[in-house]
């Protein structure tokens, strides 16, 4: 067996839709993620994403973004403003646990700062599963601490979640609930389906817990990328500054260079199923390993300029150019949630003040309403044990 690169993006495009090459990048972290959507393949990956899409729709995505998400991000700037400071590291998670919770479908019945500290250790363990293939230490300790994350995660929060909605199921079948009153959630929807798809319980667990953790882990990535690309813009470009803090559709713009730049999974990882030829010009054997090489082929020259492997919210593309390049992939493992998190792409006639700017513009938009910038005195740390960028720490001040 031997591994491919691709680096290329036309060729990483092409690549990552080809039915004959399997997901592998989590295999190291089956513990979680073992038939979760993201690693099935074939017709069982069909069946399951067309059961999840229906929670995704306009209306859903219209609905998280007026209703749900404000009072959530201002609850979680106003408790770090109390204190003057944050870290970013810290403050995704606590700013995005209510809005993954309910969208995973994770009941919260105490509402407290207490639960949510249990909810976001939950989530941080959970997120070691994720980065398992990337982890260069012992990996057998990181795999114990997700099972028994799983565990807890179980016994705390997800039997009582199932409960509640079998019981509104229950409910609308014998017609004392109306469907209004089903939680609209990953959870509900495979609860809905588990006799006509192969849903165990082990398998629904997995999945929730796997929704959790992906709306929240990768925002959490992003936006500490793309806060830390706009206060380096604005120390570069003191022009800039007043811009960031009165035109969301820059500040968008800025996130989604930042993703970019930075994408959540740098590789795709895909196993051969059998000989494949490659967009390439390379050859796959039986079981060889494609690694998609996200990271360099979002900053080709050919596609994105001679300054691509540059921060620049001026950067002009194609209109049928995605702004963040191949970071939520393509083809039938394009990322459901990508709508959710990086908005929709504006156009010239776009109206600031009715666009939906996405889960993470709309915390970076929050954060310098706040007046958030580097801790002058504290300074950010990456992640030294896993071959990706990533942030360990990164403290901020709030305020005037």
């Amino acid at each position: 067996m031997s591994t491919v690169h691709i680096t290329g993006y036309h060729e990483a495009n092409k690549s990552l839709s080809l039915p004959d090459l399997k997901q592998s990048l989590y295999d190291e972290g089956a513990v979680l993620m073992d038939r979760v959507l993201v690693t099935l393949h074939g017709e069982e990956h069909r069946v399951r994403r067309l059961l999840e899409m229906r929670i995704f729709k306009k209306d859903f995505f219209n609905y998280y973004s007026e209703q749900v998400l404000p009072p959530v991000i201002n609850q979680a700037v106003a408790y770090y403003q109390r204190k003057g400071s944050a870290d970013l590291m810290e403050f995704g998670p606590r700013a995005m646990i209510a809005l993954t919770a309910d969208f995973a479908g994770i009941d919260r019945p105490l509402g407290t700062d207490a639960e949510a500290d249990t909810l976001i250790g939950i989530l941080k363990a959970l997120g070691l599963a994720a980065t398992l293939g990337q982890f260069t230490g012992d990996r057998e300790p990181i795999k114990e601490t997700v099972r028994a994350t799983l565990r807890q995660f179980d016994e705390q929060f997800f039997t009582a979640s199932v409960a509640r909605r079998r019981a509104l199921i229950a409910g609308l079948k014998d017609g004392t609930h109306t469907e209004e009153q089903l939680p609209r959630d990953i959870l509900t929807v495979l609860l809905r389906n588990e006799d006509r798809v192969d849903l165990p319980r082990d398998m629904i667990l997995r999945e929730t817990a796997f929704y959790f953790l992906a709306g929240a882990h990768t925002s959490v990535h992003s936006l500490t990328h793309a806060m830390h690309e706009m206060f380096t813009w604005a120390e570069h470009h003191p022009e800039d500054r007043a811009r960031l803090k009165t035109d969301p559709l820059f500040v968008q713009r800025c996130v989604h260079e930042s993703m970019r730049l930075h994408p959540s999974s740098p590789v795709v990882q895909r196993r051969a199923l059998c000989p494949v030829h490659l967009p390439s010009g390379d050859d796959a054997a039986v079981d060889d390993t494609v690694v998609i090489d996200l990271f360099k082929a979002n900053r080709q020259v050919a596609v994105f300029g001679e300054d691509a492997a540059e921060f620049n919210p001026y950067r002009v593309l194609p209109a049928i150019q995605p702004p963040y390049g191949l970071t939520f992939g393509v083809g039938i493992h394009t990322c459901l949630g990508r709508e959710l998190a990086a908005g929709v792409v504006p156009k010239a006639d776009t109206d600031p003040l009715k666009h939906q700017y996405g889960t993470v513009t709309s915390l970076a938009l929050a954060l310098i309403a706040a007046n958030a910038r580097p801790d002058p005195n504290r300074p950010a740390r990456r992640e030294p044990n896993i071959a990706r960028e990533a942030w360990a720490s990164y403290p901020i001040v709030l305020g005037a």
